[in-house]
């Protein structure tokens, strides 16, 4: 007695959508953290507590400026390509625009306005990254049996 189980493949189109939109996220996320983001300062030189604090120290540790956490970010979306749900993905382009905001918030909330391109750039491709997490560009797609 034989038992058919339906063919399962990937729609190609939808998966080559998800790693170019991925892709240019994370790429966009990695390259604004050596951008001005405000005060013509670069990400890589802002301090991490500008998100939380009007106060825009100066830091000379990647690790603790928001262009580290923009790199950060942009590493994890591609490493949510492994992800067939592309939630990974997803969840780092929310983690992107939530900083994003906050950030923005903390700048307008400061005496001086100034938003600058690396700042854009990192919301844009934090957009990117939940538009190829949540796209449902992986599926797999059920042949007829």
């Amino acid at each position: 007695m034989a038992i058919h189980a339906p063919a399962v493949r990937v729609a190609p189109i939808g998966v080559s959508s998800g790693i170019v939109l991925t892709g240019l996220g994370a790429a966009a996320l990695v390259v604004s953290a050596f951008l001005d983001w405000t005060r013509n300062t670069q990400g890589i030189r802002v301090s991490w507590r500008a998100v939380v604090d009007s106060g825009f120290g100066g830091t000379p540790d990647l690790g603790r400026s928001v262009g580290g956490a923009a790199v950060l970010i942009g590493l994890v979306a591609m490493l949510g390509l492994f992800d067939v749900s592309g939630l990974l993905t997803a969840l780092a382009g929310v983690a992107g625009v939530f900083g994003s905001v906050l950030f923005l918030i903390h700048v307008q909330r400061s005496a001086d306005h100034s938003l600058q391109g690396g700042m854009w750039l990192a919301l844009a491709g934090s957009v990117l990254c939940v538009v190829a997490g949540l796209g449902g560009t992986r599926g797999a797609v059920v042949v007829g049996e």
